[in-house]
């Protein structure tokens, strides 16, 4: 047992996590899996663009950087760079190189370089009028979301693959006409479901499978036209649903009904599809992952999250495909990379930022098409191999190697990221742990006419095409957000009614629905075995181990 150099807590290193430590030449770590998962995701802004300026075109362009907060705050004077000037020939980022000094630390080095070196103000690749959009490729026609990949027509979504004509969703795979949808995986024309696979035409529907026609529904198996878990015909489904969409307090009334038959259900004690020996939640198609959560297509894995086609990795976050990984988050089609941050398509590499197409890198920012490079200077290869060892043997002297960039050296506020939604700090908490906060808000222009959600008629046949030159005023925060032409026309298309709340507002009340990322043991309510589960011995729920669940529902 070790305890956490940041929250003091104690935490386990196994035989096994010390052999694959070894096998990646890394040190055990320092912090607690919860504190290396903090600062990994200190990195992530997912859902805040500005306006800012490309510092070489100087053309509008729109940023995850805040243009200019105040001093001293996260993104202060960062480059940022339009999409074609950093592609180009325009700028090299070995121009920025410099010589490594034995004498001082190689974070403060690394720190003095990286601040000079141009980033891409959005990173999406491959994708057509999805300008809006973060982390994101091959999409078309998505707007303001993350994580979206191979998609087209999604909207204001996080972590959602393959999808089309969709809006509202959160891990999400396959999904075909949805509105609101967490954790699902092929399903279409359906809304608010949660945990779903293979349903259609459904409303509020919690851990349901194969199944159509299902209003309000809980842990249903292949089962058609049921309202509340009820037998119902297809024309009482589709009346329900009808006034779900244009019927405001019926449709409050109703969900406070769902909700009540979810809570009175039992509950499995992990949310797993085709998945072999594994322990986390959000599990699917993968084998042989350990504390895992939000994974697909998985293997040989442990403390990994929201990340796909991964396999021998440890400490990942947000990667789509990628094997022999620590600590790395936001990467595409890596190998071998360790302490990396947004780097895609690249192998070999330790301690790099916003690296693209890469091999063999240390301690390098903004390479694109390079090899054998340190702190963005070149080196032969055989220079290269002579130079590293030396340099981490320096780096484990002063106790850096081995650890993941600072929190300092996130080019956001600590409130623009998401550790903000998974760890919420205070912004006095934050600053005075030496971390940062950005202050900087866009304001609402004083010429836009506002008016309040409430006063928004339910039946979207009743909501003029003047709607998009108003603001709506959220019901919760009380901000102003606009209604886009696509959003218009996606709630025509399925008669859903203007939402009331803003879309930042909407996207914390889905994260809201996921259990704490933390394995709790207990026992199954019902055959007593031992269970580790994301509910916590205190909570309410019957919760069940996997046999148990499944005698249950099926």
């Amino acid at each position: 047992m070790k305890n956490c150099k940041h929250c003091q807590s104690s935490f386990e290193i196994t035989p096994s996590d010390e052999r694959i430590y070894a096998k990646m030449n890394v040190p055990s770590p320092t912090l607690c899996p919860d504190c290396r998962q903090q600062r990994r995701i200190a990195f992530r802004n997912d859902s805040n663009f500005y306006k800012n300026n490309c510092s070489l075109c100087k053309k509008s362009l729109v940023s995850i950087y805040s243009p200019d907060p105040p001093a001293g705050l996260a993104g202060k004077n960062i480059p940022v760079l339009c999409s074609g000037c950093f592609w180009s020939d325009k700028w090299d980022p070995l121009s920025y190189g410099q010589d490594f000094d034995f004498n001082h630390s190689f974070f403060e080095q690394y720190a003095e370089m990286r601040a000079k070196v141009p980033r891409l103000a959005i990173f999406n690749t491959q994708s057509e009028n999805s300008e809006f959009t973060v982390h994101s490729s091959k999409n078309h026609n998505c707007y303001m979301g993350s994580s979206i990949v191979n998609s087209e027509d999604t909207h204001y979504s996080d972590w959602a693959f393959n999808c089309r004509d969709c809006m509202d969703l959160l891990f999400c795979n396959r999904l075909e006409m949805c509105y609101q949808c967490f954790a699902s995986q092929d399903c279409f024309h359906s809304n608010y479901l949660e945990l779903c696979s293979n349903v259609t035409e459904s409303f509020f529907a919690f851990d349901c499978r194969g199944s159509k026609r299902l209003v309000g529904c809980v842990s249903l198996r292949n089962r058609k036209n049921h309202i509340l878990n009820q037998p119902a015909s297809k024309e009482e489904c589709f009346s329900v649903i009808k006034r779900l969409k244009t019927d405001r307090t019926f449709f409050l009334e109703f969900k406070k009904q769902f909700e009540a038959l979810k809570a009175g259900m039992s509950k499995r004690d992990t949310w797993m599809i085709n998945s072999e020996n594994c322990t986390g939640d959000y599990i699917v198609n993968s084998k042989n992952a350990q504390f895992a959560f939000a994974v697909e297509d998985a293997e040989d894995a442990r403390y990994l999250y929201e990340s796909e086609k991964i396999k021998d990795a440890y400490d990942v976050t947000r990667v789509g495909q990628g094997e022999m990984l620590y600590e790395v988050t936001a990467g595409v089609d890596l190998k071998f990379a360790k302490f990396c941050n947004l780097t895609y398509h690249s192998d070999n590499m330790a301690y790099c930022d916003n690296c693209q197409n890469s091999s063999t890198c240390f301690g390098c920012v903004g390479l694109k098409n390079h090899q054998y490079c340190f702190l963005n200077k070149q080196y032969t290869k055989e220079e290269y191999v002579q130079l590293i060892p030396k340099v981490i043997e320096y780096m484990k002297s002063t106790g850096e190697y081995g650890e993941f960039f600072p929190f300092s050296f996130s080019p956001f506020g600590y409130n623009e990221t998401k550790a903000q939604e998974f760890f919420p700090m205070t912004r006095d908490q934050v600053l005075a742990r030496g971390w940062t906060w950005c202050d900087y808000e866009l304001s609402a222009s004083p010429a836009l006419k506002q008016i309040p959600a409430q006063r928004i008629p339910d039946n979207i046949s009743g909501v003029p095409d003047d709607i998009l030159h108003w603001a709506v005023t959220c019901e919760v925060t009380g901000k102003p957000f606009k209604i886009t032409p696509q959003e218009l026309k996606f709630y025509r298309l399925k008669g859903l009614p203007i939402p009331h709340r803003c879309p930042r507002q909407r996207h914390l009340e889905r994260t809201a629905l996921q259990n704490p990322r933390h394995l709790y043991s207990r026992q199954c309510a019902k055959c007593q075995s031992a269970i580790q589960t994301t509910y916590a011995p205190d909570r309410p729920e019957k919760v069940l181990c996997g046999e148990c669940y499944l005698s249950e529902v099926y």
